[in-house]
């Protein structure tokens, strides 16, 4: 999501006009979810996605139309078989809303993007808030950021109870959602941090794990004592790349916390164990390890007799990875990447 809102600041910097787009509520089967977004250019190109095909067409149409009116509109679609929607070949059965947003390049709209990139690439959350006035085809959406500190960003007028209104509201429903409070209606989204994945060894299932990882909107961690291994070369698209001088303490001076991933893919067993031990004695919400049963017992063995907890073990995902029969590098990296994408929509609330 980082790339997101750095592209719409990017935009802005150039003096180029976008319009957002946002699902900001849905119900049933959709082809997107809540909290999905693209932004869309004057000349058609969007970049992001809220469910491709013909409904996306539609609403790219419809955010052109904006650059006209500079304005907002929220639009319903209804995709059940009697629905008017039948032109867009789109029968999942649910319905969503989608929130069209016009953004001038101006200061003020670029401060605030700015923020929400910042904060995306951070490891604190922010309340994005938009106030909506007026009927759905003619909308002026007034936005504010709210930071962890309080501080407010923006032009929606915003009184303490009502950030803390706000604020629980997304603690419940982190993604976009609409909300109304007396006749007045907001947009509320947490916007959170990247959950970054820590790939401690640098070989060919690292690689592969570290570009499907960045795809999917990862930050990435690769680290291994090898200095012919641990290059940029070899992972461009990483966030770090270490070179440590051995296992003992790889995850010093890192703040490894509930929104942290680690996959351990050492070259060998004893490096495994040596990393899964550290692991364990962080707070870090994910823990896998590459390894056969076989090495996972005598791991977990070892790992006992030295007194860790056999509770603890639990754990982690050993062998890690969806269950595919995956042999190669890249398959063995789709299904931990997929993993990894399951325990996030966990952690989010969204699975």
């Amino acid at each position: 999501m980082v790339s997101f809102w750095s592209g719409i600041c990017q935009c802005l910097e150039q003096g180029e006009e976008v319009v957002v787009a946002t699902v900001v509520q849905h119900a049933g089967s959709t082809p997107r979810t809540s909290g999905s977004k693209m932004f869309v250019r004057s000349d058609g190109r969007a970049s992001g996605t809220i469910g491709g095909g013909a409904l996306e067409g539609d609403v790219i149409r419809s955010s052109l139309n904006l650059f006209a009116t500079r304005g907002a509109a929220l639009k319903f679609y209804d995709f059940s078989d009697s629905a008017g929607t039948r032109d867009l070949d789109l029968i999942c059965g649910g319905q969503m809303r989608v929130l069209m947003e016009h953004l001038s390049a101006e200061a003020r709209n670029l401060e605030l993007y700015g923020a929400l990139s910042d904060a995306a690439g951070s490891s604190i959350p922010v309340l994005c808030v938009g106030r909506l006035e007026g009927d759905d085809t003619d909308l002026v959406v007034e936005r504010s950021v709210i930071t962890a500190g309080g501080e407010t960003i923006g032009s929606a007028p915003m009184s303490p109870d009502l950030v803390q209104e706000l604020g629980a509201h997304a603690a419940r429903h982190p993604s976009a959602s609409l909300l109304t409070l007396g006749d007045q209606r907001y947009v509320v989204e947490a916007i959170l941090p990247q959950l970054t994945v820590y790939l401690v060894g640098a070989g060919h299932v690292s690689m592969e794990i570290a570009w499907l990882a960045e795809r999917a909107g990862f930050r990435t961690v690769v680290m291994d004592d090898r200095t012919e291994f641990a290059t940029r070369e070899r992972f461009p698209s990483a966030d770090t790349v270490l070179v440590c001088p051995d296992f003992r303490q790889v995850f010093d001076g890192f703040d490894i916390g509930a929104e942290s991933c680690i996959v351990i893919v050492t070259r060998g067993h004893r490096f495994d164990k040596e990393v899964l031990a550290q692991a364990l004695e962080s707070r870090a919400g994910y823990i896998g390890m590459i390894g056969s049963v076989r090495k996972r017992d005598t791991i977990y063995r070892a790992l006992v007799d030295e007194g860790v907890d056999p509770g603890d073990l639990e754990r982690v995902y050993c062998p890690v990875g969806l269950p595919i029969d995956a042999e190669t590098p890249a398959e063995i990296a789709v299904s931990i990447a997929a993993q990894l994408i399951a325990h996030r929509a966990r952690l989010r609330g969204h699975a």
